[in-house]
């Protein structure tokens, strides 16, 4: 094995400038990434975890911005900063991933057309510019882009120091790597240490001189040590009960882990990269292919760039004590893939440009890499145009345009036992009266005075009313006694008062007739809410009579699970 600088014999290519014969496909590519993930970030709503991230970012204490998103400190301070100068909006508050995904792609065309691969790099460009993990994560505002472009920076910048033993590049390599673990903690972390390993296994194996080697290892070591070792503790310190390395929970862990990933993560995995039996094929072919196997065995950051994500996946579902049906391995961590699956799509496109003649193999393996960019391209349509979370801009614009100044709006999700609650993101946010909504759970946690007048609305989000909550839009819209369907938006339901219902009692009676249209299943949160409320107007025993009514209607594997569950969230206002 030999490490591959790239074909030097190509001027624009030793610049690492995209010029040249082919430069405009890689222009072109990097071009089109910029716009789909603009687009992207322009269309997609933020969702709960984006609205939790941008919580703290009006604060002007650095301590509270960074201690306020439970992540390293670079991605909420460079959010906070654009948020300060630039204010808020849907761009705005997503510039820096946005930026820092086109910053990914440009660097990735400059190390592609760096190692010579012509066409068959601008091929792989464009794969990488219309994956659909990387335009939908890089219009995320949570740290997933920013430390896949430090990462592939490094890459490029210890690259060219290793060909031109350039200060500048070194220094690029230095700032990128104290950087990573600035933005983000597990896969940097694998990212690093497996760089080290293998820069030291080619020295060691005398394929690297270690005089290029040893800066690159003992900048990546420093910034371990320095950097690495106290984001590390302080993510575990505010994040406790998600770090179990001992090897009896890892055994515990291994067959649900196992499970999980065989039945959870691989499936996601072929829903985001190509149709899957097209990307298998990909990765096998790569591997037997000789001239691709040798390019991929020549380029030392494939490892490092593989094991970042590779390492985080299996440290979630087997040193991470989760339940997997509440959190299981997310999307927006398998964009770290992308870089690696990239690299070897490149060098299958080079061996099969390089390949003298045109034989069937050929014809074969060039429809395969076709099939690869053009099979990902409508899960690319569905990031692009397809919502993935409520859009509660559209709800509040819905709501201010419909329900009258003095109405009230019960809110709620409804869902099962299991099921987590989401509120109604943002009310400051998108609703020009945030006091107008008022949810369920709230009524149920602490009942709170309501007016004596004003309309009774009631808001419905629908998503998890079938009794579990999928990836596709789910709206509700059943018959509710005494109420008349207003208005409907994608998974929303709003319902008026048919009959003036108002105040107190009419919150009372929206709360039984929903909570009796949903069922038990999905219904009891109401129905602990009205009880609530009843109990709180000094009619104890009528609330306590809809309980156990609500226990009598489920069956008793539901009513368990109800128990236990308003055990666990403070729901019945009776116990």
């Amino acid at each position: 094995m030999r490490i591959w600088h790239g074909d030097t014999t190509d001027a624009s290519a030793r610049s690492g400038a995209l010029i040249g014969a082919d430069g405009l496909w890689y222009v072109g590519a990097t071009v089109t990434g910029a716009v789909l993930i603009t687009v992207t970030a322009l269309n997609q709503p933020f969702n709960q975890n984006e609205l939790a991230q941008m919580a703290p970012y009006g604060s002007d204490d650095l301590s509270t911005i960074a201690s306020g998103t439970r992540q390293p400190p670079l991605d909420p301070w460079l959010g906070s900063l654009v948020q300060h100068l630039l204010g808020e909006g849907q761009l705005r508050q997503r510039l820096v991933p946005v930026v820092a995904g086109i910053g990914a792609l440009l660097v990735m065309a400059f190390l592609l057309r760096r190692l010579g691969l012509g066409l068959a790099g601008a091929f792989g460009i464009w794969l990488m510019a219309t994956a659909p993990l990387m335009v939908r994560y890089s219009a995320y505002t949570r740290p997933y882009a920013l430390p896949l472009f430090l990462m592939i920076l490094f890459v490029y910048a210890a690259m060219r120091w290793l060909d031109v033993r350039s200060k500048a590049w070194l220094t690029v390599a230095g700032v990128a790597a104290v950087c990573l673990p600035l933005s983000r903690v597990p896969e940097p972390t694998a990212f690093l240490m497996t760089t080290m390993a293998t820069l030291c296994w080619l020295c060691w194996r005398r394929r690297l001189a270690w005089s290029a080697a040893w800066p690159v290892v003992a900048i990546a070591g420093a910034a371990m040590l320095a950097v690495g070792y106290p984001m590390f503790r302080s993510l575990k310190a505010s994040a406790s009960g998600y770090y179990d390395p001992s090897p009896a929970g890892i055994v515990n862990r291994f067959p649900d882990g196992a499970h999980e990933i065989a039945t959870g993560l691989l499936p996601l995995l072929g829903s985001w990269l190509p149709w899957w039996p097209i990307s298998v094929l990909v990765l096998i072919s790569a591997l037997l292919v000789p001239a691709s196997r040798r390019r991929l065995a020549g380029w030392w950051f494939v490892w490092p760039l593989l094991a970042a994500p590779v390492a985080f996946a299996l440290a979630y579902h087997f040193v991470a004590p989760v339940d997997f049906t509440r959190l299981p391995y997310r999307a927006r961590a398998a964009i770290f893939f992308v870089p690696a699956f990239v690299l070897v799509v490149s060098a299958l496109a080079a061996a099969v440009a390089d390949a003298a003649n045109r034989s069937r193999t050929k014809v074969a393996l060039a429809a395969l890499l076709g099939a690869a960019l053009v099979g990902q391209l409508p899960v690319t349509a569905r990031a692009l145009w397809r919502d993935d979370s409520p859009d509660f801009a559209r709800v509040g614009e819905m709501l201010d345009a419909t329900v009258p100044e003095d109405g009230i709006v019960l809110y709620d999700r409804p869902a099962g036992p299991d099921d987590d609650h989401m509120g109604f993101l943002a009310p400051k946010r998108y609703l020009e009266d945030s006091e107008q909504v008022v949810e369920t759970s709230q009524l149920a946690h602490q009942p709170r005075r309501l007016s004596d007048s004003g309309p009774i609305y009631l808001l419905v989000n629908g998503q998890c009313t079938s009794g579990s909550c999928g990836s596709e839009p789910v709206s509700w819209d059943d018959q509710v006694a005494g109420w008349h369907i207003k208005a409907r938006l994608e998974r929303f339901t709003l319902y008026a008062p048919s009959d003036g219902q108002s105040g107190r009692n009419g919150a009372i009676a929206a709360l039984r007739s929903l909570g009796h249209a949903l069922g038990p299943e999905v219904g009891f949160r109401q129905t602990f809410a009205a009880a609530a409320l009843l109990q709180r107007m000094g009619h104890a025993a009528e609330g306590d009579a809809l309980v156990q009514q609500m226990y009598a209607d489920a069956d008793a594997e539901t009513a368990a699970l109800i128990r236990e569950a308003a055990e666990r969230k403070g729901l019945d206002p009776f116990r």
